[in-house]
């Protein structure tokens, strides 16, 4: 080994001591940022230089190639690095770490390989002693739980939020913007786990921060408030959280416009929430006409246009247009599927729906094949007590007892 490979390979051990001892995706050390730490086409020599050391070692994780350290040895060469080197290693890995999070995270199917950055986006904000640098950690290792809860991850989602709040607080205070960010993605997750008190307190603890520190019409504490909203109607109360939901529309389509994503979704959420009676009413009638507004402005493939027509059809359903509600449901459901996979939550979600409207259509035996397989799935995933999985029990119990009835439209 040569004086330059011994050095470029300690250059490249300071770095990886600045993650976990846990398999490290070999690709996250193929970007550009590695530059500030040994030159890019260096990487490959100096890897090597220290598995031929034993220092490191080659390792399949999650269908990834890795490389993994001894948490002993990676403590050691943290301890050892030279303060003047450490701002650059800190910089350098979350950047590293950053390229390899989504910049959108969007819906999709269970990915086991984000949970292999969960314990980097943690080792990292449990090493950085730099305010900017932990803020930067912080809001990559939020992103990283945006992108687990929507792929229906919602335990690892919570755990890295929460987790890294509590770790980032430490340098950046309870009140820093990004903490709360994170505390408010924490808060979201803990509602999807089925804590909705839990959830509540959280959620409206970090709104009424945000409103206070930034402002009321905050684009984060609108964030917040539309978390809140989900959480209170799911509570029961339904006329706080509609009042909280259609303020959250105004204040998105104030700040990003009508046409935005975030603006979309929120006036869909209206289609689930508001009653039949005012479903027909509202906007003067456009909303019902959402779905075309989304596909227009958004694409027909985009994840808000679909969520735009599952709301639509329960908003169809509610009216008692069945035959109607039928149809888009059944197409969105089939979207899902392709898209996310069977076990995705938002997949039962739409099959229970679909399974009120065969059965609200005669089809009994369908509905509650539909919902046997829905509740199934729901105790595998989210376990048996969880408040979805008991819903889903209770409405499969009424249609095998013949108690069930569709709901009455209004004039019905």
């Amino acid at each position: 080994m040569t004086a330059l490979d011994e050095y470029e390979a300690a250059a490249l051990l300071r770095l990886l001591a600045r993650f976990a001892a846990e398999p490290l995706p070999l690709t996250l050390l193929n970007h550009a940022g590695i530059g500030a730490v040994l030159p890019r086409s260096r990487t490959e020599t100096a890897l090597r230089a220290l598995l031929d050391q034993s220092l490191s070692e080659l390792v399949d994780a999650a269908g990834a190639r890795c490389v993994q350290s001894h948490g002993i040895l990676l403590d050691s060469v943290s301890a050892a690095t030279p303060a003047d080197l450490v701002p650059a290693l800190d910089t350098a890995a979350v950047r590293l770490l950053d390229a390899a999070v989504p910049d959108v995270p969007d819906a999709g199917p269970h990915d086991p390989r984000l949970r292999l950055l969960v314990p980097h986006a943690l080792a990292l904000l449990r090493r950085v002693g730099e305010p900017s640098a932990a803020a930067y950690a912080l809001a990559v290792a939020t992103r990283l739980s945006v992108a687990l809860h929507r792929t229906g991850d919602y335990l690892s989602a919570w755990e890295t939020s929460r987790t890294a709040a509590d770790l980032a607080q430490r340098l950046l205070g309870a009140d820093h913007r990004t903490v709360l960010a994170a505390r408010s993605r924490a808060g979201r997750a803990l509602f999807r786990l089925g804590r909705y008190a839990e959830a509540a307190v959280v959620l409206r603890a970090v709104r009424d921060a945000q409103a206070r520190l930034f402002g009321a019409d905050d684009a984060d504490a609108t964030d917040s408030g539309y978390g809140l909203q989900l959480v209170l109607a799911n509570l029961g109360r339904r006329e706080e959280s509609l009042t909280l939901l259609s303020a959250t529309v105004a204040e998105r389509r104030s700040a990003l416009g009508p046409a935005h994503p975030l603006t979309l979704r929120a006036r869909a959420s209206l289609l689930e929430m508001l009653p039949a009676t005012e479903v027909v009413t509202e906007e003067g009638g456009a909303l019902l006409d959402l779905p075309s507004e989304c596909e227009r402005h958004l694409g027909p493939d985009h994840t808000v246009t679909v969520g735009a027509r599952h709301n639509h059809a329960w908003a169809l359903y509610l009216l008692g247009r069945y035959d109607e509600a039928d149809r888009e449901i059944r197409r969105v459901a089939e979207t899902y599927v392709r898209r996310f996979g069977p076990e995705h939550p938002i997949v039962l979600a739409a099959r229970q729906l679909l399974s009120r409207t065969r059965t609200a259509l005669g089809h009994v035996e369908e509905g509650v094949a539909l919902m046997t397989d829905v509740v199934e799935r729901r105790e595998r995933g989210l376990g048996p007590e969880h408040p979805f999985t008991v819903a889903g029990r209770q409405l499969l119990d009424e249609y095998r007892s013949g108690r069930w009835r569709p709901p009455r439209p209004p004039g019905g």
